[in-house]
């Protein structure tokens, strides 16, 4: 593939994206999340109190931050700079950035969520520029899907597993009715772009310099 057939390539992924995404919201969403709450219930899985269960997605972006951070300092003190501590590099910087990408799309969409308004009877609708913890994109499915495309940047032996998790992932955010379908494609392409994006810069300042 040429340079020059890139671009044309992203924009029909991200049309065929967006259009996915499209037909999701307005036709699968709202009927996966009643059939998805009718079967937890019938299974007797799912509590009123269980949409209580603590977020711990930032947690997981500091502690990920600051031990991928000391670790790729303490192998550049050691003057090993092979493609574990770029990549390293690398993950410390797309971890804060996807946590703040989907912090601010989330704001921007402010999107009901599948148990807010399956339990509050809040309106199903995208509230914009209205709070913080709307549904739209799944803020899990932006930064795993962003460190998801690091491990295929740099260790592509792992594409195979990295992809099943991801995958295993996006089906358990929507089987439990933490998001609609729509939360999670829209998730993982702006979680993928994300990284795809910062790597170009990257790459753009290292042949600067």
């Amino acid at each position: 593939m040429t340079k020059k057939n890139v671009p044309i390539l992203s924009l029909k992924i991200f049309l065929f994206i967006s259009l996915a995404i499209l037909i999701s919201i307005k036709y699968l969403d709202a009927e996966i999340a009643v059939r998805v709450m009718s079967l937890l219930r019938f299974l007797h899985i799912l509590r009123k109190n269980d949409k209580s269960i603590p977020d711990l997605l930032l947690h997981f972006v500091g502690f990920g931050t600051i031990v991928t951070w000391v670790i790729y300092l303490y192998r550049l003190h050691k003057k090993n700079n092979d493609i574990k501590t770029q990549f390293l590099k690398f993950v410390g910087i797309i971890l804060p950035i996807s946590y703040l990408v989907k912090s601010i799309l989330k704001f921007v969409f402010g999107r009901t969520s599948p148990r807010e308004w399956l339990f509050n009877r809040k309106p199903l609708t995208f509230n914009w520029f209205n709070g913080w913890s709307g549904s739209f994109p799944s803020g899990h499915m932006v930064v795993f899907a962003a460190f998801g495309v690091a491990v295929l940047i740099y260790f592509p032996q792992f594409r195979k597993m990295t992809l099943i998790l991801l995958s295993l992932l996006g089906i358990a955010l929507v089987v439990t009715d933490y998001h609609f379908l729509s939360d999670v494609m829209a998730g993982a392409y702006i979680g993928a772009i994300t990284t795809y994006l910062i790597r170009y810069i990257m790459e753009k300042q290292r042949i600067k310099h």
